[in-house]
């Protein structure tokens, strides 16, 4: 069937909201509009065992293991509780800043996601650990839920992360680099939060009333950074032999969940239980990460088939536009997309479309990724549908929808900030990456 490109991409999206908007899940929905692209526009009941091929390459790779690996060593780490003593170090480390609570929070998720690359278990833990305590200490919504959102949103950028190698994986890059080219972005993306809740708690005391905590001892102090140094560990394990180039992000990854296992046992946390309900867990995850895979390698096939990624290429080129616009333009459409979609749907939409745009345009595609992972991380947030306000409501029922979504605002346009100084400094990206070329 002879078709325009751009009626293509018109139906698709058309077909996309109506899948999303029946209920039906995500992986399940995108399958079902490869069947019917497949079936009405590449040859009919032949091109379908094309799909049945795609399915098992796209999801046979090597690069792919970090993935339930990353979800698994974040699972163990919240499940036996060791999650938890990252937050309650870095407390004792805070002192008696304005917002304190506020900043242990980003602390402790900056911690959280040096160790796992799971955001909504982050948000899990902060939310239901700090949230209460922060009521006691009357602190508004705001400022408490704020700070959870931020710091359990960290763990995106922050290497390693589970989102970082899935996008690796559907933009055919290399996943040491990205996971490597996010750490950075990601510090500094935790000091612009640091700075914004204790500027504001100065300015604004009643948002984080200032109260007497009971000072913390230099040898309490020491004994919970010692208790947490063998977790911290798990960073040199996972990160750093990735950067040093020792092991491979699967390696490493691998690595990581035996380091895992033996301190989950050797602080005598790691029950039948919590290491059944971890397996469990990652193993759900990961058959949905693996279907999204599935329809997102069918996606790009069906694309690339009827024309419709060359024609765009070339459109755009067309357009006459500087690549740092067309950056912005791709930027603002999944900024948009993430208010509506979930971050997987967004990757599955987008990057099959963008990537080939990006290459055209001779754009760095690792300095591309790491926006993207950080528009994601927005759209995990934006209201209505941001994945991470629904976990925050789950753990909190008595906060009400519309408090979540208002804490969400300042913490927006912190990352849009970040977004622009990346944007005007482009080696905060690069740099680690082309270190480990050398």
């Amino acid at each position: 069937m002879e078709i325009e490109w751009y009626t293509f991409l018109t139906l698709t999206f058309c077909l996309l909201v109506l899948v999303l908007a029946s209920g039906l899940p995500v992986a399940f929905g995108f399958l079902i509009l490869n069947i019917i692209g497949l079936y009405f526009f590449l040859g009919g009941e032949n091109a379908l065992s094309l799909m049945a091929t795609s399915a098992f390459s796209s999801i046979g790779q090597f690069a792919l293991i970090p993935i339930p690996l990353f979800i698994l060593m974040g699972e163990i780490l919240m499940r036996t509780g060791l999650a938890a003593m990252t937050v309650t170090a870095a407390d004792h480390w805070i002192g008696r800043l304005p917002g304190r609570l506020a900043v242990s929070s980003v602390g402790g998720g900056t911690l959280f996601g040096a160790l796992s690359g799971a955001s909504m278990a982050s948000v899990a833990m902060l939310g239901s650990t700090l949230v209460p305590e922060m009521k006691k200490r009357d602190y508004q919504s705001e400022f408490s839920v704020g700070s959870i959102l931020a710091g359990g949103g960290l763990a995106v950028l922050i290497p390693p992360s589970a989102l970082g190698v899935l996008l690796g994986a559907l933009a055919k890059l290399s996943i040491a680099k990205l996971l490597v080219a996010g750490l950075l972005p990601g510090l500094l993306l935790a000091g612009l939060y640091f700075i914004y809740f204790i500027v504001r708690a100065k300015l604004q005391p009643h948002l984080a009333p200032p109260y007497l905590a009971p000072p913390v001892p230099m040898r309490a102090r020491l004994r919970s950074l010692v208790a947490i140094t063998p977790l911290l560990s798990l960073v040199v394990i996972v990160t750093g032999f990735i950067f040093l180039g020792i092991a491979t992000p699967s390696e490493s990854a691998a690595m990581g969940v035996v380091a895992t296992l033996i301190l989950a046992a050797g602080y005598r946390t790691l029950t039948r239980r919590a290491l059944l309900e971890a397996l469990m867990s990652t193993a759900s995850t990961t058959s949905m990460i693996l279907l999204v895979i599935v329809g997102s390698a069918g996606f790009s096939q069906i694309l690339a088939a009827t024309g419709a990624t060359s024609s765009l290429v070339d459109a755009i080129a067309e357009l006459g536009l500087s690549p740092l616009t067309m950056v912005i333009i791709m930027q603002l459409m999944v900024l948009v997309l993430g208010c509506f979609i979930d971050t997987i749907s967004i990757m599955m939409v987008s990057i099959p479309v963008f990537m080939p745009v990006v290459l055209a345009m001779g754009i760095d595609p690792i300095w591309f990724a790491v926006l993207i992972l950080v528009q994601l991380e927005l759209a995990g947030i934006t209201p209505p549908f941001g994945v991470l306000l629904f976990v925050m409501k789950g753990v909190q029922p008595s906060l009400s929808i519309r408090e979540i979504y208002r804490a969400t605002l300042p913490i927006v346009l912190i990352q849009l900030v970040l977004v622009a100084l990346l944007m005007m400094f482009p080696g905060i990206v690069t740099v680690l990456p082309l270190m480990m070329d050398r």
